[in-house]
C-alpha cells in the first residue's frame, strides 16, 4: 500500500460517520413532517388554539353563570325564610275560622276546639302517610335497577325488567 492511498482511506473514514449522522439527522426531523403535510399540522395547530379559546370562553361563562346563579340561591334561599311562617300563619287563621263557623253554626264550644283539632290531625296524617310514601321511594332503585340489568348483561345473563 502507499503512502498516499493510506492517506486517502484515512481522510474518508472519518467522513462516513458524519454523513451517517447527518442523514439520521434528516431523518428524525422528518419525523411528524414526513408523515403528515405542513398545511395538515398548521390546520391542526389553528383548530387546537381554537379549540383552546371556546374551551377557554365556556369556562369563563360557566363561572359568570355559577355566580348569577349562587346570587339568585341566597335570593331564594331569603324568600323561603319568609314563606315558612306565611303559610304557617295562613294554616292556623283557615283553621280558627273553619273552627269559628263550626262554633258559629253549632253553639258549642267544644264543636269549635274539635273542628280545630280534627283539621289538625287529617293535614298531620296526611304529612305522615306522604313522609312514609317518600321514604319508601329512597334509595336510588331505577340506579340499582338499571345496574343489576348492566350486571346480568356482562354475566351473559337474560337482563330482566322492571
Amino acid at each position: 500500500m502507499s503512502e498516499g492511498s493510506a492517506a486517502e482511506k484515512h481522510r474518508e473514514q472519518p467522513e462516513q460517520p458524519e454523513q451517517e449522522e447527518q442523514a439520521g439527522a434528516a431523518g428524525e426531523n422528518a419525523g411528524i413532517e414526513g408523515v403528515l403535510p405542513t398545511e395538515l399540522i398548521e390546520q391542526l395547530s389553528a383548530w387546537f388554539r381554537q379549540t383552546l379559546v371556546a374551551g377557554a370562553e365556556l369556562a369563563n361563562l360557566f363561572r359568570l353563570e355559577l355566580q348569577l346563579t349562587l346570587g339568585d340561591a341566597r335570593r331564594l334561599a331569603v324568600v323561603g325564610l319568609a314563606i315558612v311562617p306565611m303559610l304557617f300563619l295562613s294554616w292556623v287563621s283557615l283553621s280558627v275560622l273553619a273552627s269559628w263557623l263550626a262554633y258559629d253554626y253549632s253553639g258549642s264550644v267544644t264543636v269549635g276546639l274539635a273542628t280545630f283539632a280534627l283539621l289538625q290531625l287529617l293535614v298531620l296524617g296526611y304529612l305522615v302517610g306522604q313522609a312514609m310514601r317518600f321514604k319508601r321511594q329512597l334509595g336510588f332503585r331505577r340506579t340499582k335497577a338499571h345496574a343489576k340489568r348492566i350486571m346480568q348483561g356482562a354475566k351473559g345473563e337474560t337482563p330482566t325488567t322492571d
